[in-house]
């Protein structure tokens, strides 16, 4: 049985320790039984001092930069936003999100697949990270929203400086906005198609589960379309949303040659946007 396990320019969260609207918040579910494992049996290639210039800090970064250390700084100034959000236990009380209605929840799934909580991912994400990202992914998709609150103030306290900075440790200029966050999902769809083009690529260089981020960043971006959480009431992009259920449903079966077809009429509808 697989299981699954932040020194570069500044401390890392990193490498240092070791879904219809019915239907995604079913997909994640099952994402839940597939990422229950602790750690895998060889890691991702690459370490966190690998990351290039121009990545998260910026939503005006080449797609192919954003390594995993990037995309949880992006996870992080997420996480933000929700805090600002969602101050406090009251405000989530006042205002409860509700599956098929409320963005957050999509972003709570963001966040949570971002810092590889959809799939294991091994060695090159901090097991606390990966933790927290399934604790987040699960209490989405059981909706215990009176988890929300403290495990959002649990990703703040991981994040530390990531909160205001890019990996490289410069001021950040992510946009987290609802169509910031399309545009990130964008970015991450066309990083993936760049080393899967096609669906021979699938097939020739299957990513094995529990050692390639591929599995969590198409659930990444299936939530920054708005999937996650079983959708919204007021998408950015309702087609965009629509294959973001597909994302997560092909991703969470491991279905390559869906992937493929998915990740196509993303780029597609994507063309949208400036990514």
């Amino acid at each position: 049985m697989q299981t699954c396990d932040v020194d570069s320019p500044r401390p890392s969260l990193l490498g240092q320790r070791t879904v219809s609207r019915a239907v995604g918040a079913g997909m994640f579910a099952l994402v839940i039984g597939l990422s229950g494992c602790s750690g895998s049996e060889s890691a991702v290639g690459g370490s966190s001092g690998d990351s290039t210039e121009d990545s998260a800090q910026s939503n005006s970064s080449a797609a192919g930069t954003m390594s995993p250390d990037d995309q949880i700084a992006y996870g992080c100034q997420l996480a933000d936003k929700v805090k600002t959000d969602f101050p406090d236990s009251q405000a989530w009380t006042d205002s409860p999100p509700e599956l098929g209605e409320d963005r957050v929840l999509s972003e709570l799934m963001s966040i949570g697949s971002l810092f590889g909580g959809a799939a294991p991912m091994g060695d090159p994400v901090d097991q606390e990270v990966q933790d927290l990202g399934r604790e987040l992914v699960g209490a989405v998709n059981t909706l215990q929203r009176d988890q929300f609150g403290p495990l959002v103030d649990s990703t703040i306290s991981v994040c530390g400086d990531f909160l205001s900075t890019s990996y490289e440790g410069q001021p950040s200029a992510a946009d987290t906005s609802e169509t910031g966050q399309t545009v990130y999902g964008c970015r991450i769809v066309e990083q993936t198609l760049e080393q899967y083009p096609d669906a021979a690529a699938w097939e020739s260089e299957e990513p094995k589960f529990g050692d390639d981020p591929v599995w969590n960043e198409v659930a990444a971006a299936g939530g920054l379309f708005g999937s996650g959480g079983g959708g919204t009431s007021e998408p950015v992009d309702a087609e965009l949303e629509k294959i973001g259920y597909e994302l997560i449903s092909d991703g969470a079966t491991m279905d390559t040659d869906g992937l493929s077809t998915s990740l196509d009429q993303a780029r597609e509808s994507c063309s949208n946007f400036d990514a």
